[in-house]
């Protein structure tokens, strides 16, 4: 394309954006304003999301066969429904909780809300930039989210950071309203997406920070501060997270401890970290432009992206998409220098703010229509993505003894037939209780078990119930319990009190995949008291 074809391209795009001409810079008076769309594209989307819901939750029950060792962590505290939790905010354990009670469904519930989850944030980031882009930028943001692996088979990771996904969205939405709008409601609006986004991870703050920053750059968000709009959703975010906060103080709970914990590590190390970590950034955004690029052309939407880089041209929707995407990602990397390990799953909800850029890139370009091509593109690469996941998954039942993972994918159910007939050697009845040590293996291991139980039991980890206050130590003590650890622990406690656990007896773990050492797993048993 020309140079001046370009411009021109740039030019009229910020103008279709921002009702102002290309030369006018976004700090001005004029908001943005949204193209003129048709609406019955609504059940359109809704129905590829139900669909898309519907397809890898089939595969999921049909290729997974247990639960990932992060949504066995959950299992312990979820079935409780309290606000104690171990490590991260409640949210996602409470729904994994509630999967794990469901019996033979358990596998299809719990992946139908994961999807759930991740499907629909991408749904509502596309009715944002429906609102502000309209209907062709919506629809390529909405194929943009689907086509990633954040919506097809990583949600079956079911945690936090699948959990955090839809009030991620909402905050996008909420604060740009908010920011232009400056009503009340926009604002409490905003207060409630951040205040409950907390119940599912705090990482949400990864968002509103950068997002508060770019609050102060614009004149017009800036004086919003004289209102009470932003004051108002400080108190409503701060009244809905309370009761954490609360049940935080008076119990001990780690998440703020987990989250900030460091890990021995040279400078060489921690600049690896940071490097991965954008490496992983690009990659995730790789479908995401791949739809964008078959919808637009290469020219125009390289055009559009340009302008919404340039000073000249960029817009204050520009402006506030950039700092949504790029703010979380340097908040992130920066915690690697003060040993915070940085890790490649909290990249997740990001990508919500990737899949809306990418929409209002292509709105940008001045798409009005989606081309077939767009359409074939996305429905050649979601086949290639299920055939592959399938594939994949089916090849690993077979392969080879290959590595020596510390943490291979465990296979629940064999684990809990393994537990169970361990416990029904040594005494009559149900479990009636988990006691974990020995740190994630013994933990996830006792989750496991936990999930794929057809009845329940309550766990209790490294023999505290400061965290667990849903164990009545009185009654394991009549009861007994099933102790499950990575190596036999000869000073095991429960409460700081000494307790005698015998019968130690070790086991290779199950695993769904080939290793050549995996490790072992133990249990032992506490002997009921009079």
């Amino acid at each position: 394309m020309p140079p001046a074809a370009g411009a021109a391209i740039a030019g009229a795009t910020a103008a279709a954006t921002t009702g102002a001409p290309a030369s006018e810079p976004f700090l001005t008076d004029r908001a943005a304003q949204p193209a003129v769309s048709p609406t019955n594209s609504v059940a359109r989307a809704w129905a590829l999301i139900a669909l898309q819901i519907c397809v890898w939750t089939t595969l999921g029950v049909l290729f997974e066969g247990s639960i990932d060792a992060d949504v066995a962590e959950g299992v312990v505290d979820g079935p409780e429904w309290r606000l104690t939790y171990l490590r991260h905010p409640p949210l996602s354990s409470w729904l994994s909780g509630l999967a794990s009670t469901t019996g033979p469904l358990r596998y299809f519930v719990l992946f139908a809300i994961a999807l759930a989850f991740a499907c629909g944030a991408f749904g509502l980031v596309s009715l944002f930039i429906r609102r502000v882009d309209g209907r062709a930028g919506a629809i390529v943001a909405l194929l943009a989210g689907l086509a990633s692996p954040y919506a097809t088979y990583w949600p079956f990771k079911f945690n936090h950071n699948i959990g955090v996904m839809p009030f991620w969205a909402l905050v996008l939405w909420a604060a740009w309203n908010a920011f232009e709008r400056g009503t009340l409601a926009s604002w409490a609006l905003f207060g409630v997406a951040v205040g409950f986004g907390m119940w599912a991870k705090y990482a949400i703050l990864h968002l509103v920070a950068p997002l508060g920053l770019a609050f102060l750059f614009v004149p017009d968000w800036r004086r919003r501060l004289a209102g009470p709009g932003p004051w108002m959703a400080v108190a409503i975010a701060t009244a809905i997270v309370a009761p954490q906060a609360i049940d935080v103080a008076r119990n001990g709970a780690t998440p703020l401890r987990w989250a900030l914990h460091t890990t021995p590590s040279g400078v060489d190390e921690r600049i690896s970290w940071m490097a991965l970590f954008i490496v992983d950034a690009a990659l995730a955004n790789v479908p995401m432009a791949l739809v964008a690029w078959a919808a637009c052309g290469r020219a125009r939407l390289t055009a559009a992206i340009r302008a919404t880089l340039a000073p000249a041209t960029m817009t204050r929707l520009d402006l506030f998409l950039h700092v949504a995407v790029v703010g979380p990602i340097v908040l992130i990397i920066l915690a690697a220098p003060l040993s915070v390990r940085v890790f490649y799953h909290w990249l997740t909800p990001v990508t919500v703010g990737f899949a809306a850029w990418w929409g209002h890139a292509a709105a940008r370009a001045g798409l009005e229509r989606l081309p077939r091509r767009a359409w074939g593109v996305f429905a050649i690469w979601a086949l290639l993505v299920m055939v592959g996941y399938a594939g994949l998954r089916e090849a690993w039942r077979w392969q080879a003894p290959l590595s020596t993972a510390a943490y291979p994918e465990m296979d629940g159910p064999a684990l809990a037939a393994l537990a169970e007939r361990y416990w029904a050697t040594r005494r009559d009845g149900p479990i009636p209780y988990i006691v974990s040590y020995g740190g994630k293996i013994g933990f996830q291991a006792s989750g496991s078990i936990v999930f794929d139980l057809p009845y329940r039991v309550r766990a209790l980890d490294n023999g505290d119930t400061r965290n667990t206050p849903w164990v009545d130590v009185a009654d394991l003590r009549h009861r007994g319990a099933l102790v499950v650890a990575a190596k036999p622990k000869p000073d095991a406690t429960i409460n700081g009190a000494p307790v005698v656990v015998r019968d130690w007896t070790g086991f290779v773990r199950p695993t769904r995949q080939g290793v050549r050492a995996p490790p072992q797993i133990y249990f032992g048993v506490i002997d009921p008291t009079p």
